[in-house]
């Protein structure tokens, strides 16, 4: 049901509707969080943001907003604050602005660096179509005596109010990968300034909501569980309880799995895990048990010695032989494991047969969940780049869920081979829960459940 509130939402409030033009001033809320360089120079840190996935769709809406002939503001985040303040990936915007200025040729991207608190629009005076601003990391905003805007939903909301009520004509909600959040600049309450949601969110919704609908069916779905975070307990608890599920595991969520079944990884990799989630992933065995089919890695890539110039492949009962040996990746043997004894036996199994037969394989999903390593193709995907070319060409159907991993899809060169959606956390609570915080939260479509519940009784 909930699905159908959120299509009726979207095609309702598309961005397509804009119409009128007082200001030409469009807001509009991204995700633009990327991978960083990090460079030290003269015992100085430099960071700069890295080309992603996330840049390249967020300068696809600046294009279309403009043609539609008005100025979007930008609000993003990069990083996250934590209990001891801002991460070390929260960084100024002002480096994804110059990287967006030099990707959009024929539009002006400029960098607003004053406190959205203290902003008019005075400060967007002169500025027309073809010009475009990015204003400063909604992350690194303080409200006095209160903490983040962004994290203070009733101060932030008034505050969005107060600034850019007066300001825009819309404006356009077009981070779905956040979506789950309902922070102020994700769910602002205007008074006159229409909300409406932009080309990426319903884009990546219609996406999401297809492969909801196959995991709560009776026909198998695949999910691949890796990278470098085990977070989101819950949500992988409501995926992984459905019988019909197949998962696969990887990089850390596999490795805590491994140590929570008393597997030992060796010295250096159990003191990394140590701290990571191994208590969670006991939890996450009970539920298995009685839900899905899970396979584990039964080999890994790793690096040994303090120099790690040796990478080997060694078998889980060799890895815990090595207390110097870190864990790149899985391993050549997983990846036969997994695609010979697994995926294809299961496609040549009855089950698969009446699949192929009745919905052809491209309706088989693969879904790949928070994998890959930050967008870059290095030693820790050695074997997970030669896993989905060989997934490839088995004609399946791969989609890419996270940032990062449709990042590392995309340096990989594989191109439109995959179907990316670059939804982060987004998707997984999505498809756990039904629900899209950021819309639930937000008084302007609270008509809209209302409704639907009228109708029900």
């Amino acid at each position: 049901m909930s699905g159908e509130i959120y299509q009726k939402i979207l095609k309702e409030n598309s961005y397509e509707k804009m119409k009128e033009k007082k200001t030409g001033l469009v807001g509009v809320r991204v995700d633009i969080n990327s991978p960083l360089s990090v460079d030290e120079i003269d015992g100085k840190i430099y960071k700069r943001v890295v080309k992603s996935p996330r840049m390249d769709v967020c300068a696809e809406t600046i294009v279309k907003i403009t043609k539609m002939g008005y100025v979007p503001v930008i609000f993003a985040h990069q990083g996250r604050y934590t209990k001891d303040g801002p991460d070390a990936n929260c960084i100024s915007l002002e480096s994804h602005a110059d990287l967006l200025n030099g990707m959009l040729h024929n539009i002006n991207v400029h960098f607003q660096n004053d406190s959205l608190q203290n902003l008019s629009e005075y400060d967007f005076i002169g500025l027309q179509p073809g010009d475009a601003v990015v204003l400063e990391n909604t992350r690194m905003e303080m409200i006095p005596n209160v903490g983040s805007l962004e994290n203070n939903l009733e101060e932030g909301r008034k505050i969005f109010n107060k600034v850019f009520d007066p300001i825009f004509d819309y404006y356009i909600i077009d981070a779905f990968p956040t979506s789950h959040r309902a922070n102020t600049s994700l769910a602002p309450v205007f008074d006159t300034t229409p909300i409406l949601f932009g080309p990426e969110f319903i884009k990546e919704f219609e996406q999401i909501e297809r492969i909801r609908k196959r995991l709560y069916s009776s026909q198998p779905i695949m999910f691949g569980f890796g990278g470098a975070k085990f977070d989101k307990l819950e949500n992988m608890k409501k995926i992984l309880s459905r019988k019909n599920v197949i998962a696969f595991f990887g990089g850390i969520p596999a490795q805590l799995l491994l140590r929570a079944g008393g597997y030992s990884l060796g010295k250096l990799n159990n003191e990394f895990l140590e701290n990571r989630g191994v208590d969670v992933a006991k939890e996450l065995l009970e539920v298995l048990k009685n839900g899905a089919d899970f396979y584990l890695p039964i080999d890994f890539t790793v690096k040994i010695g303090d120099a790690g110039r040796t990478i080997r492949t060694l078998s889980i009962a060799d890895v815990a032989k090595h207390d110097d040996g870190m864990i790149l990746d899985i391993g050549e043997h997983t990846v036969n494991y997994f695609i010979n004894d697994i995926i294809l036996s299961f496609l040549s199994s009855s089950s698969g047969m009446f699949i192929k037969n009745n919905n052809d394989l491209k309706e088989f999903e693969w879904c790949f969940v928070q994998a890959g390593p930050f967008g870059k193709v290095d030693e820790y995907g050695l074997n997970t780049l030669p896993f989905i070319a060989r997934l490839l060409k088995k004609d399946l159907n791969i989609t890419i869920l996270g940032g990062d991993s449709a990042a590392y899809m995309r340096t990989s060169g594989f191109g439109d081979a995959i179907e990316v959606i670059l939804s982060g956390g987004a998707a997984l609570s999505y498809l756990a829960t039904g629900k899209i915080k950021c819309i639930d939260k937000n008084p302007n479509f609270r008509k809209y459940f209302d409704q639907a519940t009228t109708k029900k009784e």
